[in-house]
């Protein structure tokens, strides 16, 4: 496995030109969307060299497997940052899969993960969705789907994003490729790709391929996938015309002002979460990688504040144990791993 095998692959533009969201060899948002660009490296490194927040959980911070699934309803485990093993009508569906120790196409260079996932690749079940929301290295890594491709039957991605896929090593067969708005049916599960609010790329090259959102429909339960993206009026549509859902798993870190535009911080995922229709509310993205200049549990704070201001069916959970929608999680789990909060 080689970093240049790691970059992927980027798709041919004219593969894409059907979709209404690529113009100009490249996809874009639904309204102006900043991403955050070179002009603002000095400003931002600057920033960094400065801070006093407190980056990164003590060492105790590890987390191995508990609980088990619950046949017969909808389970989930945060193996951290934005994957999630779900048993959805008795199939395993894995988000975002990025078990390796970095986000990163380089074994020793890039964020580091804070704790190992609390399951390992070859621990993994055998796996009947892997379900992608974007292609950057912190939800799509190429060690883990190496790792995984032979225990995975599918593969639900953004248009673009099967090159990557295909590259390395996984048949077109084993890949649906959704648009907004488009769905498909996968061992009688739907999945349907949604906008999101963000921006793509491996390269240099900025937007190759699509980012989304899903709407998940088993049986008896729905669930919303929010992936990665910044505050948007998309979400009002997605829970009139799809919603509302059993469970919500919504993105609430990695935030700053200078990149405002393609993260949601905790206010912007709890006024998200009302306009989906309410439900019970999971947070990612937080408390994994180090990828803002707030403190790693920053984003879980104030995630709980508001949620006991405004009354919301906060799910928080510690990484590697099963939950089902009636579970009952420690609102303040993290705050063991802080030397910061626990000085005396």
């Amino acid at each position: 496995m080689t970093p240049l095998k790691a970059f992927g692959k980027t798709p041919h533009p004219k593969r894409l030109a059907h979709s209404p969201h690529f113009k100009n060899g490249a996809f874009v948002n639904r309204i102006k969307t900043k991403a955050g660009g070179v002009g603002d490296l000095p400003k931002i490194v600057r920033a960094y060299m400065g801070r006093h927040a407190e980056s990164a959980p003590d060492a105790h911070y590890r987390f191995i497997e508990q609980g088990r699934v619950a046949e017969g309803e909808l389970s989930f485990n945060w193996l951290g940052h934005a994957t999630v093993l779900m048993h959805l009508d008795g199939k395993y569906i894995l988000t975002d899969p990025v078990l390796s120790g970095r986000a990163s196409p380089f074994s020793w260079l890039g964020p580091r993960r804070f704790f190992k996932s609390p399951i390992a690749h070859e621990a993994m079940p055998e796996l009947d969705v892997i379900l992608l929301s974007h292609d950057h290295y912190d939800h799509l890594d190429y060690r883990s789907i190496h790792a995984l491709k032979d225990k995975c039957r599918h593969f639900v991605v953004p248009l673009g994003v099967a090159d990557h896929l295909v590259y390395w090593g996984i048949a077109k067969e084993q890949i649906s490729e959704l648009d907004w708005n488009e769905s498909t049916e996968v061992f009688g599960m739907e999945f349907k790709a949604m906008p999101a609010r963000h921006f793509s790329g491996r390269t240099f090259k900025q937007n190759p391929t699509l980012w989304a959102s899903y709407v998940l429909k088993g049986q008896k339960e729905k669930v919303y996938f929010g992936g990665d993206s910044g505050t948007c009026s998309d979400f009002e549509a997605i829970g009139e015309e799809n919603g509302p859902f059993d469970l919500n798993i919504l993105p609430i870190g990695a935030y700053n002002e200078t990149w405002h535009d393609i993260h949601m911080n905790p206010e912007e995922a709890v006024d998200a979460w009302q306009q989906l229709g309410k439900g019970r509310f999971m947070p990612i993205h937080w408390g994994t990688f180090d990828l803002a200049l707030h403190s790693w549990y920053e984003p879980a704070d104030k995630l709980v504040a508001l949620a006991k201001a405004e009354d919301i069916p906060l799910i928080m959970p510690q990484p590697g144990k099963w939950h089902q929608l009636s579970t009952t999680t420690d609102p303040m789990w993290w705050h063991r791993y802080s030397r910061e909060l626990n000085r005396s």
